[in-house]
């Protein structure tokens, strides 16, 4: 499951989510929207939508008006997610440098092994970042 934050760090999803907080709306409303402002193609919608529809951000019911459309609505259980991911930040800013009582960084307690393994660079020479041999004197 993707972090709350991961999911509206994608300014595409957070237009969305935007506009269903004030209402459910079919999918053809949000296509119509969202490929207008952000010059994008129904499929690309549609990809993010089934991103949200995933993580259990928006839910989907048929309309009843129109049996063949679809309308998406905003779960609430993400909402408090997302309320309990920023309210973790604020229990950590409460704590942060320079409170006049110092405190170290937090680390999680069960380090996943990806965090047990040292980073190498993009490039695969560790520490080495664009250096190139001979350069400075080496």
């Amino acid at each position: 499951m993707m972090h709350p934050f991961e999911i509206v760090a994608e300014p595409v999803r957070r237009r969305i989510i935007k506009v269903l907080a004030v209402g459910e709306h079919s999918v053809g409303v949000l296509n119509d929207v969202i490929a207008m402002e952000f010059s994008i193609s129904r499929s690309a919608v549609s990809h993010h939508l089934r991103i949200l529809r995933d993580e259990g951000v928006v839910d989907v019911a048929p309309d009843q008006g129109l049996p063949q459309s679809r309308l998406y609505v905003v779960r609430v259980e993400y909402l408090e997610r997302l309320d309990a991911a920023v309210g973790e930040l604020f229990g950590l800013w409460e704590q942060r440098y320079g409170t006049g009582v110092r405190r170290a960084p937090q680390f999680p307690a069960h380090p996943t092994p990806a965090m047990r393994q040292p980073h190498a660079h993009r490039a695969g020479r560790r520490g080495q970042r664009g250096r190139r041999p001979g350069w400075f004197g080496e």
